[in-house]
């Protein structure tokens, strides 16, 4: 039978391949690994009816092969391997990086805690897994809507940003610079803390609206550019900094 693509793995059989590769050769230890205390179920909870029949779809596509073994009280039982063919395909899977937002929560945490399983290094793919979702993200961000579905997807946008880049920051070498907002040196005197509550686009110029206290509000006009790549949206916690007659905005992306 013709062999599964990558692309054409389900999420459970492909982690079921990874399993079999580091050494799970039985169809119940597999399973109990997709069970809510399980390692794997701890992400993604699956049942053994599933696993198994993950597991024949894997065989039948001669991803992996069964030879017979004896149990411990030497039942007649099927040891599963990882053939030629399925070794390419998962070292293909595992160097992949999701490809939608919703995916995070399952297939990049799966795909993460084996790779460090087989002890794979870590800080490329995560830098892979931000660079493949930047344009979504970017474009997320900079949608000024205040419907609803705008305003949980911003949230979910910058939640996943956040995510990625202090995975990213526990994978680097660490510095002397314990907060990189510390480096940041300006001449401004009156820097504020503040949240934007809106953003107004013109033509060249956008205004935004800061939220000091509760009840204490400032606005900035800066150029449309300097807020697309700010990636201001309502509820971006920024640093409003007072010159003179100017209102300038910073913002921290630790």
């Amino acid at each position: 039978m013709e062999s599964l693509q990558n692309s054409q793995l389900s999420l459970i059989e492909a982690t079921c391949l990874a399993l079999i590769d580091q050494g799970a050769t039985h169809g119940y230890d597999i399973a109990k690994r997709f069970h809510p205390e399980g390692d794997i179920g701890e992400v993604f909870t699956q049942t053994n009816p599933v696993v198994y029949r993950a597991l024949k779809s894997l065989e039948a596509a001669q991803l992996v092969k069964s030879t017979d073994a004896l149990g411990v009280r030497k039942q007649l039982k099927f040891a599963l391997t990882v053939t030629a063919e399925g070794e390419r395909v998962l070292r293909s899977w595992l160097n992949a990086p999701a490809m939608h937002i919703r995916d995070l929560r399952t297939e990049f945490l799966v795909k993460l805690h084996l790779r460090e399983l087989a002890g794979l290094r870590q800080r490329k793919f995560i830098a892979l897994q931000r660079d493949a979702l930047e344009n979504v993200l970017s474009h997320l961000l900079a949608n000024p809507s205040r419907s609803a579905v705008a305003i949980w997807r911003r949230e979910q946008a910058r939640a996943v940003a956040r995510f990625l880049d202090e995975l990213a920051g526990e994978e680097a070498p660490s510095t002397n610079n314990t907060d990189r907002e510390d480096t940041l040196q300006l001449s401004a005197r009156n820097q504020l803390r503040a949240k934007v509550v809106s953003v107004k686009h013109g033509g060249v110029l956008s205004t935004v609206k800061l939220e000091l206290d509760p009840g204490q509000t400032m606005t900035a006009t800066i150029t449309r550019e300097a807020t697309n790549a700010l990636a201001l949206a309502p509820g971006t916690e920024v640093l409003g900094l007072c010159k003179a007659t100017d209102v300038l905005v910073a913002r921290s992306f630790t």
